[in-house]
């Protein structure tokens, strides 16, 4: 039998973490971020992203909404989401995308385990992910069938160590035990809209959730306010929004018609619980 990279300090952490996570009020969006700050926390992660994307295939882009983050400033966010859109970034993800498919259920990758390291550090995509100061990574693609894909992605400096079996094996079982979060209050209906936008506009949409203001978002994208302005009428108009705030509001909490009886269901305290086995992947 393989051995456990996790040690029975780690079962205890994870316990506790479910534990607060279940006995907080039901509220999806607070429960996430503390799971998150804890877990990142407890496998050494400096930033953290919860997103949604209605779909993700092997042989196309993926696209993604940013739907809650942690340890980003809005330049880094910003380097972040452009680094995220490279084409490359895209190609690199394709190997994971065939393993959510060919397991399906919820699957967790170290970055060298979707690819070889070598094919990450000199992809063309890597400058941008050095000048968002992002190295190494994990990621998380939890299926919700007919719905969409809970994308959770964790992140260390560029200039960090790699993360460990354990780190990995520690965010799978974690993020196994909470199927109620992978799926509550999240914005499926509305994120499900988004792979026809151009890109540019998906780029601003982002940017638009997570609260950054028009100055903000033509600072750090290198546009006239007035082109930024433009792009924002072609996204209100696609999501029939008339406003930054109704849209934030849609992707926030949509129409509650999405979120189940949170009193009725109960969050596993077992970290052992099917489906928390993480398999591997021999190698964005």
């Amino acid at each position: 039998m393989e051995s456990s990279p996790v040690s029975e300090a780690d079962v205890r952490e994870i316990v506790r973490i479910l534990g607060e996570v279940a006995a907080m009020r039901p509220d999806p969006e607070a429960q996430r971020s503390f799971l998150m700050k804890e877990l990142a926390r407890l496998i050494g992660a400096d930033a953290w992203v919860w997103a949604v994307a209605p779909f993700l295939e092997p042989d196309k882009k993926p696209v993604y909404v940013c739907r809650q983050t942690g340890g980003f400033d809005d330049e880094r966010m910003s380097r972040y989401l452009v680094a995220l859109d490279h084409p490359d970034t895209g190609v690199m993800t394709g190997p994971l995308a065939e393993a959510l498919i060919r397991e399906g259920a919820q699957v967790t990758r170290r970055v060298d385990q979707i690819v070889p390291l070598e094919r990450y550090l000199n992809s063309p995509a890597w400058p941008y992910w050095q000048a968002a100061d992002i190295g190494p990574i994990i990621l998380t693609l939890h299926p919700l069938p007919g719905k969409g894909i809970s994308c959770i992605g964790f992140y260390r400096s560029a200039n960090a160590p790699m993360f460990s079996p354990r780190d990995s094996r520690i965010a799978h079982i974690l993020l196994s035990e909470v199927p109620i979060l992978h799926e509550a209050g999240l914005p499926l209906e509305a994120a499900g809209k988004t792979p026809v936008l151009p890109p540019r506009c998906r780029l601003i949409l982002n940017h638009l959730v997570t609260g950054l203001s028009r100055k903000g978002i033509a600072h750090h994208l290198g546009l006239s306010i007035n082109t930024v302005n433009d792009y924002i009428k072609l996204i209100f108009k696609h999501f029939d929004a008339h406003s930054q705030a109704e849209l934030v509001s849609r992707f926030h909490r949509g129409d509650g018609r999405d979120t189940p009886d949170l009193g009725s269901r109960e969050i596993s305290l077992n970290p052992y619980g099917s489906p928390a086995v993480e398999t591997g992947l021999a190698g964005p």
